[in-house]
């Protein structure tokens, strides 16, 4: 039968094991969201980022190529070469559209989506500017090149800004990926602290309870 004097050292020990799995358990739950948090911004530091800034590079020397064909094609416009720009812009064209499908398909900041808006809304205006003056019989019209040149010059500024968005945003999850990184390992420390506090109390209780040298009155009244 157990001694009424022994219990209150069993409830302090089943206590202190009891605080133990606690802590273990919410502290592996938290790295765990941590960790899981950490591992989805790198995926969006990639996927949402670095990729579509890349696109905008690309995006950007189609631009400049298209401008190049049709400016080459208005200096000595003919039925063989027209043909022969017409393929070559359509080629771009496909290539530009594939880009802008991409990049629409990842994670957009509302500024973002507002001038990426804006970009497809003159990128439209401009091809359809570039296909009057490719068809055109005679000379081209020069209030229409100079509206493609300066539709051509708001593009360039928008893949600029949206680069700029992509910089910004991507030092954000760099650094919110940093401070994940520190509150995980200042979870895990202090894990390995509570565990260590908690073991030494529990081994102490144990070697008050079963010390040979002290009496059995100061035992008993250490432990309660």
């Amino acid at each position: 039968m157990t001694h009424p004097q022994r219990l209150p050292r069993k409830a302090k020990s089943a206590a202190l094991f009891l605080v133990v799995l606690l802590v273990v358990l919410g502290s592996s739950v938290w790295e765990k969201r941590l960790m899981h948090a950490m591992n989805t911004s790198a995926a969006s530091l990639y996927q949402d980022r670095l990729l579509p800034a890349t696109g905008l590079f690309q995006l950007n020397d189609l631009m400049y190529t298209k401008q190049q064909l049709l400016a080459s094609y208005l200096t000595r416009p003919s039925a063989a070469r027209q043909h022969y720009v017409q393929v070559q812009l359509g080629g771009r064209n496909v290539e530009v559209d594939s880009i802008l499908n991409r990049y629409e398909a990842t994670y957009l900041v509302a500024e973002e989506t507002r001038v990426f808006g804006t970009l497809k809304a003159r990128l439209r205006s401009y091809n359809a500017l570039e296909r009057e003056l490719l068809t055109a019989a005679g000379p081209a019209d020069p209030t229409q090149t100079r509206r493609l040149e300066q539709q051509f010059t708001r593009i360039h500024n928008d893949l600029t800004c949206l680069n700029q968005i992509q910089q910004r945003v991507g030092e954000e999850l760099s650094k919110s990926s940093q401070n994940m990184e520190v509150d995980a390992g200042l979870v895990s420390n202090l894990k390995i602290v509570v565990l260590v506090v908690v073991t030494l109390l529990i081994l102490q209780a144990l070697l008050l309870d079963r010390h040979p040298l002290l009496p059995k009155s100061t035992k008993n009244f250490r432990l309660n």
